[in-house]
């Protein structure tokens, strides 16, 4: 197909991006006339997070089950920090303005970080 017939038609099924936003358009091998595209920049994406899937995580099983526990464990902040955070990752799942919340997680988290909070773990 020439690329002046499909431009205002055909476009990536991921991005939306149109024939002539993108590189390559490449489509789908099926024979239906409702066929998928993929753009080269959604593909370069894939194959980004691809990749990262396969990179080895910077901490191992053995390091991560270890029995010396954390001291910030049974700190008094770390409930409402993880509290703090799931009400964060809700609010921005929903699409819905979330800088309250995240500004609720910084400042758990500084008052967690503070030296003289980390002597008294248990108040």
């Amino acid at each position: 197909m020439r690329r002046d017939q499909d431009a205002g038609g055909v476009r990536c099924s991921f991005c939306h991006k149109s024939l002539d936003s993108v590189q390559k358009l490449i489509s789908s091998p099926s024979v239906d006339p409702r066929r998928a595209y993929i753009c080269d920049e959604c593909v370069a994406v894939c194959a980004s997070i691809i990749e990262d899937d396969r990179s080895p995580p910077d901490i191992s099983v053995l390091d991560a089950e270890s029995d010396e526990l954390h001291p910030h464990l049974h700190h008094r902040l770390t409930q409402q920090l993880l509290q703090a955070v799931e009400l964060w990752i809700e609010k921005e799942s929903l699409g819905v303005d979330a800088a309250q919340e995240f500004a609720q997680v910084r400042a758990t988290a500084v008052r967690l970080m503070r030296p003289d909070s980390r002597h008294n773990p248990a108040k």
